[in-house]
């Protein structure tokens, strides 16, 4: 498990934290399993997300409120897209890549403090911030 991978652990409600830290600290032979769960709705810490809904949610419009932020030019990315998964990206070719694309996905940008989680269902963008 990776600093961003911990650092997205600590935006999780329990019990989906403790399954998800199980499932990452097994590691490869269990990330099937890690990228499943992003394709449902995880539990996110109440105090830690933000619902993102209308022209806030579109791509561009997160990665602005993510730079504005403090985000960093690149990001690191979990997601249910294998080809997505375990990557660096820059911050806005992963926002393109996972916005509104049926696949759940989390974007860290600073480990633990910054990020943003997408599931698979419409409106269902987040921005995660500490």
């Amino acid at each position: 498990m990776n600093e961003h991978e911990r650092g997205f652990l600590d935006f999780l409600a329990e019990p989906t934290r403790r399954r998800m830290a199980t499932l990452l600290e097994l590691g490869g032979k269990r990330r099937r399993d890690v990228r499943a769960l992003l394709d449902h709705s995880v539990r996110l810490h109440p105090l830690s997300c933000k619902h993102l809904a209308g022209s806030d949610a579109d791509a561009g419009a997160v990665a602005a409120t993510l730079r504005k932020l403090g985000a960093p030019p690149t990001c690191f990315v979990v997601s249910a897209d294998s080809d997505l998964d375990g990557r660096e990206l820059p911050l806005g070719d992963a926002l393109n890549a996972i916005i509104a694309k049926g696949n759940g996905a989390f974007v860290s940008c600073i480990p633990g403090r910054l990020g943003f989680y997408e599931y698979e269902d419409m409106k269902s963008s987040y921005l995660l911030s500490r």
